[in-house]
């Protein structure tokens, strides 16, 4: 019986220890898989183990930035779940947006992280629409410094395309220039040669929407096939828009 108990206690020691000693990359990777299946559970899983990344006193601005990324991987998750999941928001946003505000007084200069500070916002008035009037100007600046300081900063102009496509028209935004920023999106996700990177699959899907919403099918079609070669198991793509937007030229 003792022998047993050692045994088993061995192997839990051993099961936590593994899940202790995660690298970022393979976090990364299972952030990768929880976007493509719109596994949320996946996502709830990774934000602890980011939070191990960012609660500790560290200077590395890349492992930081790195992890803040999942974070903000699960508030995106809440807000694209079929109903928007605001009990998931709400129990996560608070950390976040505290560890967020740490990084970008460490690193107030870094395009990345100010496009994910940005991006994050952006979710917070999608949630809670009276906070546009002050999260939208803090937004817009913090988009225009990472593009000052980066212009080829794929996170940035994804960013900027999306405001553009949500933001409604009479308060500037504009469907066609957020197209053109989807596209410039893309191409400099592909210049760094993107492996397993969601968020470079993720603006390719929103460049077909914003394609389908000016009524260019054909080329939505393009860059949802385009999308499907990257991944073939991207399942919003393949069964949702794909099909969608088949259906709609019948």
């Amino acid at each position: 019986m003792k022998k047993l108990f050692f045994t088993l206690s061995l192997l839990i020691s051993f099961q936590l220890l593994n899940a202790q000693t995660e690298t970022l990359s393979q976090l990364e990777e299972k952030a990768y898989h929880a976007y493509l299946n719109s596994n949320m559970a996946l996502w709830k899983m990774l934000a602890p183990k980011a939070d191990k990344f960012l609660d500790l006193p560290s200077d590395n601005q890349e492992e930081l930035i790195r992890a803040i990324k999942l974070k903000y991987g699960l508030l995106y998750a809440c807000l694209a779940s079929k109903e928007k999941d605001e009990a998931t928001f709400n129990e996560y946003i608070g950390k976040t947006s505290d560890q967020m505000s740490t990084l970008i007084k460490l690193f107030p200069n870094s395009p990345e992280l100010l496009s994910v500070s940005a991006a994050i916002m952006s979710i917070q008035m999608a949630f809670s629409p009276a906070k546009a009037i002050i999260l939208s100007t803090k937004s817009g600046k913090q988009i225009s410094k990472a593009l000052e300081i980066d212009s080829t900063c794929a996170l940035a102009w994804r960013q900027d395309a999306s405001s553009k496509y949500f933001t409604p028209k009479m308060w500037g935004g504009d469907v066609e220039l957020a197209v053109k920023e989807y596209e410039k999106t893309v191409r400099l996700f592909e210049a760094r040669n993107p492996a397993k990177e969601w968020m470079y699959l993720d603006a390719m899907a929103w460049l077909g929407i914003a394609y389908t919403q000016l009524g260019l099918n054909d080329k939505a079609k393009g860059i949802y096939e385009k999308a499907l070669l990257v991944e073939p198991d991207f399942w919003w793509v393949k069964r949702r828009l794909l099909l969608g937007l088949s259906k709609s030229s019948d």
